[in-house]
């Protein structure tokens, strides 16, 4: 886990650097001067209504293992992307199962096994939406490839996960065949996390509760889409609707790469290489940018701070959880 932050970190200093030095911060700042600030209220108001709705997908993710309020939902999705914008390498889905099971007694295993599944909603969720921006626009090869890549990774892992939800014991039978390659504590240990883990797949035997998830998938990232959107017209840049939802899918597909705390660089290059086929130029994208990350970084944050301590928690205690 330490060489893992390490490597997150370095990532993410490097394209910092290489950003520092082939953009002109001139012409940035110029850009940022131009932005019409009364969209931004809006922005973050529309930003944290897809968190609305993230709770909300998740308490039909859980209910097989526990009926939990809303409010537990919400604050517990908070205090993880809270933890990935201060975490290297998402360890704040870590830091969620933790939190969840501390607040409501749910495995923190099964717990997580839910998260797994909920990134994996989301990335054939985005992927559905690259899709139909690709059917009114013209975009790299590259940017095609990167797609489809993707795509095949994010349909392998739910048929995976679909395999294990329907066959649990064959599943849990050849996992652990596989652990008697390790140490016999560990093996142990291992052993323990996949019966441990497993429960937080029935959701995904039932047809009703997929509906539901698929349906606020989708529906989380249209709105976090519409935010790329806003920004967009704060800065009337000439670009047309479906630009901010490719711009949407190709940073959510790069800050998959390891990087430091709150995806700095990876978030934020991905945007530029995303808008260049639009005709948005590397300075106006930039300034662009970094309203959209500045924005989503400072709400998630301050709210996730804020059920945080409303929970008794504090930061310590939110690291010892991303290492334990």
């Amino acid at each position: 886990m330490i060489k893992g932050r390490y490597i997150g970190s370095l990532v993410s200093g490097a394209i910092v650097i290489v950003i520092a030095f082939t953009f002109d911060w001139h012409k940035v700042v110029s850009g940022l001067r131009g932005f019409h600030y009364v969209y931004l209220f809006p922005a973050v108001i529309l930003y944290l209504a897809g968190f609305v709705f993230r709770g909300i997908r998740w308490q039909y993710m859980l209910a097989p293992l526990k009926r939990i309020p809303f409010a537990s939902s919400f604050s517990v999705v908070m205090i993880g992307f809270m933890a990935n914008n201060i975490l290297p390498l998402r360890m704040g889905e870590f830091v969620r199962a933790w939190a969840i099971r501390k607040k409501e007694g749910i495995s923190g295993s099964a717990g997580f096994a839910t998260i797994v599944i909920e990134r994996v909603y989301d990335g054939l969720a985005l992927i559905g939406l690259f899709v139909v921006v690709l059917l009114f626009s013209t975009t790299t090869p590259e940017i095609k490839r990167y797609a489809a890549m993707g795509a095949s990774v994010f349909v392998v892992a739910l048929g995976v996960l679909l395999y294990a939800a329907f066959r649990e014991e064959a599943a849990a039978r050849f996992l652990k065949r596989i652990t008697r390659l390790l140490p016999g504590t560990l093996h142990a240990r291992v052993s323990g996390l996949i019966d441990s883990f497993m429960p937080g797949l029935h959701f995904l035997s039932s047809g009703r509760q997929q509906a539901a998830v698929i349906f606020y998938s989708l529906l989380i990232w249209c709105i976090e889409g519409g935010v790329f959107w806003l920004v967009m017209q704060g800065f009337h840049l000439a670009a047309p609707a479906y630009a901010a939802f490719a711009t949407l899918v190709i940073v959510n597909i790069a800050i998959m790469v390891p990087a430091g705390p709150g995806y700095v660089g990876t978030f934020d290059l991905a945007a530029v290489v995303a808008l260049a086929p639009f005709g948005i130029g590397k300075n106006a994208a930039m300034g662009y940018i970094f309203i959209v990350h500045a924005l989503q970084y400072v709400s998630v944050t301050a709210l996730g701070l804020y059920y945080m301590n409303a929970s008794g928690w504090s930061l310590r205690q939110i690291e010892d959880a991303e290492r334990s």
